[in-house]
């Protein structure tokens, strides 16, 4: 959604997650001030839908974040920047492996998800490296 956005000109596009609050606020506050539209797509864990433990729904949220899944940046009149960088992603393992909704998925299924994910990470480093 948010590159959907993007690529309709919306001013300000932006992830978020509430595990990253002061990253939330600065974008919430960005967006209000924006003139014009303005699309923050926030990440919301859900402990009943992902069957996960309500009590490690921040810990989720930040690994969603960490292993790529979820990356937290900023589209600015059409430019990229990141707002957290990774030299490394953590491997999707550590996030799925709190999640019975996951509980179906072999090794060679994770391992696509882990290429998918890594070659997806990639590519926005590279349009926010460029700037566009």
């Amino acid at each position: 959604m948010p590159a959907i956005a993007a690529a309709h000109n919306i001013p300000y596009v932006a992830t978020a997650c509430p595990s990253y609050p002061i990253d939330l606020i600065q974008k919430v506050k960005k967006a209000a001030d924006i003139e014009g539209a303005a699309y923050i797509h926030i990440l919301s864990v859900c402990p009943t839908g992902w069957r996960s433990a309500p009590e490690l729904s921040i810990k989720l949220g930040r690994l969603a974040v960490e292993t790529g899944i979820f990356p937290l940046y900023e589209v600015e009149s059409g430019r990229y920047h990141l707002s957290m960088d990774f030299p490394k992603l953590k491997p999707i393992k550590e996030y799925i492996k709190f999640q019975g909704r996951f509980r179906h998925l072999n090794d060679d299924m994770i391992e696509e998800i882990e290429k998918r994910v890594q070659k997806d990470y990639e590519a926005l480093k590279e349009r926010a490296k460029k700037g566009v």
